[in-house]
């Protein structure tokens, strides 16, 4: 999957941390908090589908090497969960998660570099059905994808992917997921709760390094 990867120069504590990652803190409010990369993350009150959240091992996944900083996911409820936005009664469910990485940045994520991005996806195999720069998706500036993964034989698409990339300082976070096409769980409402509390926050990061 296409992502971002450092800047030449000083790299910045955030990007210190790809090396050497560290746990979050869990705060008084109940937050956690990654020191050296300026993050805070609630889980928020109302999840619909990814109902657990937890810290990851932060060793590189793929051939990408992201660094995973955590998920939240779908839970067994054992045919129990009687809530509206589940999956409709009786359908096969596919456990799926929301990651969210870290990376270092090879390159600007702005309007100008959609393009180059829609282009790896298409020469990865996927269809784009959406793809476009936010200047404030969820609080974050960032490049969102929406991805369909093809069956050729049929062409009609038989999984979506969800992505958004936001950089910070020299690094790129990327949330992701990935779930079967048509699939009717409110997937992109806790997308956007999980976002949202996802917070970078300047006052913490470290002075090393550009803002």
């Amino acid at each position: 999957m296409p992502g971002c990867a450092g800047r030449e120069g000083k790299p910045s504590k955030m990007a210190k941390w790809l090396e050497n990652p560290t746990n979050a803190k869990k705060l008084p409010d109940g937050k956690w908090y990654w020191e050296d990369l300026g993050v805070t993350f609630e889980v928020p009150d109302t999840l619909y589908v990814f109902k657990e959240c937890t810290e990851l091992s932060h060793s590189p996944e793929g051939d990408s090497g992201w660094i995973p900083v955590m998920e939240c996911h779908t839970v067994d409820t054992g045919g129990g969960d009687e809530d509206e936005f589940a999956a409709e009664p009786g359908a096969e469910v596919e456990p799926i998660a929301l990651k969210i990485y870290a990376t270092k940045k090879t390159r600007p994520l702005d309007e100008r570099t959609v393009t180059w991005f829609e282009n790896q996806y298409k020469q990865a195999g996927f269809r784009v059905d959406e793809i476009s720069y936010q200047h404030s998706f969820q609080n974050k500036p960032g490049i969102y994808a929406k991805l369909h993964v093809m069956d050729t034989s049929t062409d009609t698409p038989t999984r979506e992917i969800l992505q958004f990339m936001f950089p910070k300082q020299d690094i790129v976070f990327i949330a992701r997921t990935e779930y079967p096409f048509g699939d009717t769980r409110a997937i992109e409402a806790d997308w956007k709760y999980i976002l949202w509390n996802f917070e970078t926050h300047p006052e913490l990061e470290s002075q090393d390094g550009e803002k």
